[in-house]
This record gives C-alpha cells, sequence and structure tokens, in this order.
C-alpha cells in the first residue's frame, strides 16, 4: 500500500466502529420494559371491581398525564371482560378510607409516570416517557405486580408537531399501560373465598 492511502485506512475503521456502535449505544439508552410478579399474586372470585387510585406523575406536562391516565382506565373498561373484572373504578379519597371498606383479600392498582423528556434539534424531536404499575393487596400492603414501561417516540418538525405527538405517546403509553395490567391479571391464580 502507498503512502498516500494510509491516513484513509484508520479513516475507514473509525467510520466502521461508528457504524456498528451508533445503533448499538442508540438502543442502551432506550429503558428497559421489566414486569415482577410476586408467587402470592391471586384474586378472589368475589372481587368485582379492581380499584384504580390516581397516578403519581413526576415532572410531567399535566395535558400528558390526564390523557395517559384516562385514556389507560378507558381501555381497562372497554375490555374488561378480558381481565375478569365488571369495573375498574378510580378511587379519589385516601387510600386508608378505601381500605377500610374493601376486603383486605382485595387487590388494587396505582400507577406513575415520570421521566419524561423532550430533546429538541433544529429539525426534529424525541419524547421519551417511563411509567411504573403496581398492584397490591388492600391493606397489607403486599406488592404482587409490577410493571415498568418506557417509551420513546421521534419526529421530524415538518412533518407533525409536538402537540400532535405528545398525545400519540400519550395514548400508547396508556394502551401497553391497559395491556400490561390485562395481562397480569389474566395470569393471576382465581382463588375461592370459603
Amino acid at each position: 500500500m502507498s503512502p498516500a492511502y494510509r491516513p484513509y485506512l484508520p479513516l475507514r475503521r473509525v467510520i466502521l466502529l461508528c457504524a456498528l456502535l451508533v445503533p448499538l449505544l442508540a438502543s442502551g439508552c432506550a429503558g428497559k420494559r421489566t414486569t415482577l410478579m410476586s408467587p402470592a399474586f391471586s384474586v378472589y372470585q368475589s372481587q368485582s371491581t379492581l380499584p384504580i387510585l390516581p397516578f403519581n406523575n413526576i415532572l410531567v406536562p399535566t395535558p400528558f398525564a390526564e390523557t395517559v391516565f384516562n385514556d389507560f382506565v378507558d381501555d381497562l373498561n372497554d375490555n374488561r371482560e378480558k381481565a375478569g373484572f365488571t369495573t375498574f373504578a378510580i378511587i379519589k379519597e385516601e387510600l386508608g378510607e378505601v381500605e377500610k371498606i374493601l376486603s383486605p383479600a382485595h387487590i388494587y392498582l396505582t400507577g406513575e409516570v415520570w421521566s419524561y423528556l423532550e430533546n429538541s434539534g433544529c429539525c426534529a424531536t424525541e419524547l421519551r416517557v417511563s411509567s411504573r404499575l403496581r398492584i397490591y393487596r388492600v391493606r397489607s400492603r403486599e406488592l404482587l405486580w409490577e410493571a415498568e414501561i418506557p417509551l420513546e417516540s421521534f419526529f421530524e418538525h415538518d412533518k407533525s408537531i409536538l402537540a400532535v405527538e405528545q398525545e400519540k405517546l400519550a395514548k400508547k403509553l396508556a394502551t401497553e399501560m391497559a395491556r400490561e395490567s390485562r395481562r397480569a391479571l389474566q395470569g393471576a391464580k382465581r382463588i375461592q373465598i370459603d
């Protein structure tokens, strides 16, 4: 190889290395979906309503958080037969007050949405958000199930606007959260109280 071509050889290696590493690094930046289920996760046959506590929202725009929560509850109620409940009810009272009227054998669901990020450049924006769902046993506060669901989206400014993309991401997150919740409730053991 002549000396004139040697400077380009390291440049080719750098380009090849970047081509291999950039997708790897980009995939490592996305959060990982995780699910944990306790062996004690069971639902009593007599429980027909699943209480849902309002989500905790940490540094999330209010319209985004409201869309996620409302669409999540609507999706669960629209598909309640798949989860084995007649109603998913939003509980607006304090948990302590609600626990006084619920059976200690029953379960409830709560969640949170956090880590909402908008990363905008001159021509595009990346949106990221994370969420967590949890199912507990009433009064014992025993964690029976937990799922973490991160999502991200990307759009070019000449093809869409932020408000539209925020709503799309919120609706997609609500759908994914409802799907994971139904999957967990379908997989729970059904127990008859004697």
